[in-house]
């Protein structure tokens, strides 16, 4: 007779809980939800951190944002100048359970509001979690050419 090693168990559970975390933030980033409610997506017990940058930026860290404010000015940001539409997540979710992280790749349009113009952008998603399931980090590598990062974008539209 064989037993389950409950730390195995805990591990497929705690994988199924990031995943569903991440899908949920997802959802709620797809659906365009306003700053505030992507917020509630967000751990309020750690240190919160927000970067977006194309994969092969020299310095990354140029671009990271720490704190709910800033995460906050980030997603308020995206909302006065870009609409989102058709993202979609490319890969399935690789959750570890140890490190409470989950990577995923996924695709969205990005449409400038004052212009119209729009464009795809196709990027890695790392989303570390706390104990609650909320997230502590988000980091966005675009993998699509560096034009493509909605961080750099320049609407040529606009005179």
């Amino acid at each position: 007779m064989s037993m389950a090693n409950p730390s195995s168990s805990q591990s497929v559970s705690t994988q199924d809980h990031l995943i569903s975390a991440t899908n949920a933030f997802f959802l709620a980033l797809a659906s365009n939800t306003c700053s505030l409610t992507l917020l509630t997506h967000f751990s309020t017990t750690h240190p919160v951190t927000i970067q977006h940058a194309p994969a092969l930026c020299p310095h990354p860290q140029t671009s990271r944002l720490s704190g709910l404010n800033a995460v906050r000015s980030y997603f308020d940001l995206l909302a006065t100048n870009w609409t989102r539409s058709k993202m979609a997540i490319r890969t399935n979710p690789r959750a570890d359970a140890k490190a409470r992280r989950v990577v995923v790749g996924a695709s969205v349009t990005w449409m400038w509001r004052r212009s119209g113009r729009e464009w795809d952008e196709d990027f890695t998603c790392t989303l570390e979690f706390d104990e609650n399931y909320k997230i502590s980090s988000l980091v966005v590598k675009t993998d699509s050419p560096p034009e493509t990062c909605v961080m750099r974008a320049v609407d040529s539209a606009v005179k």
